[in-house]
């Protein structure tokens, strides 16, 4: 099965609801709250080790492949940037996440891996991601 054409559109809500349920049971990540700005999603939230260090990252996403790429353009820590870290920071993530590569400076997510697993054999053809004000729009077709 194919899809031919469809529009995804996921608001703050729905990802901050979904990000709720993935990261309720990690203790070292608290108040995590996903923006979705025209640049791409704004994460925030507090790192907690023995201090809790508030962090701000934002990711730039694109597709390619028909995968879902976000590339993470800005880290912060309080009030440094950790340009320095941020491989650490992508290796720590797709060690975590079963469903993401990390290929260079990006974490890619295929889609229509997901799908297959879940026993929908579909092809999504993704074109393209546009991040707006409040929402987020996947495109396919």
């Amino acid at each position: 099965m194919e899809i031919r054409s469809l529009v995804f559109v996921a608001t703050e809500a729905d990802l901050n609801e979904q990000a709720a349920k993935l990261f309720a049971r990690l203790d070292a990540v608290r108040d995590l709250h996903i923006a979705v700005i025209p640049e791409g999603i704004r994460v925030t939230g507090t790192y907690q080790t023995l201090i809790g260090i508030p962090f701000q990252t934002l990711w730039y996403l694109s597709v390619s492949e028909g995968k879902v790429i976000a590339r993470l353009a800005k880290l912060r820590a309080g009030p440094l940037s950790l340009g320095l870290v941020k491989r650490y920071v992508l290796d720590a993530i797709a060690a975590k996440a079963s469903r993401l590569e990390l290929r260079g400076d990006m974490l890619l997510f295929d889609v229509d891996s997901l799908l297959r697993d879940k026993g929908l054999p579909l092809r999504t053809n993704l074109t393209s991601v546009q991040c707006d004000y409040g929402s987020v729009m996947i495109e396919s077709g």
